[in-house]
């Protein structure tokens, strides 16, 4: 009896924190969406681009959009409800000089700002046309090397002027 009362006691013991440990197992929560909010796609453009800048804001206490970047905005259209998102596509001035410029938006009293950075245009390298002729090289100059008394060694047997006859 108390050998099997032992037992019992000690199965309970062992399974106790097993049972504790599966309650006390944290679920994932992802963090609550920072409200409101201002994205532009992509983040680095370049100068004449169109982005799409989102802003995550009630429809009813939207205010406007502003950068001294942007030439063009278009008009803002719900793209989400659940969050409430709002997009628009704007342009990039063809004007804009590479680097970060702040893109702010107003909600009811809140402004967002994100930086919206303009990357230099890459130009292709310029290659010669296939018609184009190079340049000739100028022949090297004789330089005598030294100790020596003409700067070309003549190569052959010396022409002696002869006629051998």
């Amino acid at each position: 009896m108390i050998r099997s009362a032992l037992v019992v006691a000690c199965g309970v013991a062992l399974a106790a924190p097993a049972v504790t440990y599966a309650q006390d197992t944290p679920t994932f929560t992802p963090p609550p969406m920072q409200y409101p909010f201002v994205a532009v796609s992509p983040s680095k453009s370049t100068a004449g681009e169109d982005v799409l800048v989102s802003v995550g804001c009630a429809k009813d206490d939207f205010g406007e959009v502003k950068s001294m970047v942007l030439d063009r905005i278009g008009t803002f259209e719900m793209t989400s409800e659940d969050p409430m998102i709002l997009g628009a596509v704007a342009h990039v001035s063809a004007k804009a000089k590479p680097g970060f410029y702040a893109v702010k938006a107003t909600c009811k009293t809140a402004t967002v700002t994100i930086n919206l950075e303009v990357a230099p245009v890459n130009t292709p390298a310029v290659s010669p046309s296939p018609s184009a002729k190079p340049p000739k090289a100028a022949p090297p100059k004789a330089v005598p090397a030294p100790g020596r008394q003409v700067s070309k060694i003549p190569v052959g047997a010396p022409q002696t002027g002869g006629d051998g006859t």
